[in-house]
């Protein structure tokens, strides 16, 4: 099974593990498993605004307040989900994007997105990494364990 990684600042990284609807600036043909990670940096509360806008920001705020997200673990690998589908956003998709519509965005749909119970340490890159087989078992591990 191919196993990609992509990395998210936070607060979007645990947005992905309560169903956020990824948006990018540039479209995938990739579709499958993908390891939801968070950078090691999270955006400031200000670029947050200038990304989502206020009335999104507080919908992000009430979404990490239900789900108990306010622990934004940096530099780890938070999740897994299965991108489905790639496509350009838009206006109507603003509420599950959590972003403000834009021309030139796409979104990344993905389902089956689950959190990894025991998040662990990931030194992510910008684009797409493949998973070595090693990091796929111990997930695979993970996974069958606690399930």
């Amino acid at each position: 099974m191919t196993l990609r990684a992509l990395s998210w600042r936070q607060p979007y990284a645990d947005m992905m593990l309560m169903g956020k609807i990824e948006t990018r600036t540039w479209p995938t043909n990739y579709r499958g498993w993908v390891l939801i990670c968070s950078s090691k940096k999270s955006y400031l509360l200000d670029q947050v605004v200038n990304i989502s806008g206020t009335n999104h920001l507080l919908r992000i705020f009430e979404a990490m307040e239900t789900h108990n997200r306010f622990t934004q673990k940096e530099g780890h690998a938070i999740g897994i989900g299965r991108l489905i589908d790639s496509r350009p956003m838009t206006k109507e998709d603003e509420n599950d994007c959590y972003v403000n519509y834009f021309p030139g965005l796409y979104c990344h749909v993905y389902s089956d997105v689950k959190p990894l119970p025991y998040p662990f340490a990931w030194r992510g890159s910008q684009g797409w990494r493949t998973v070595d087989l090693k990091t796929k078992e111990l997930i695979a591990q993970m996974l069958w364990t606690n399930s």
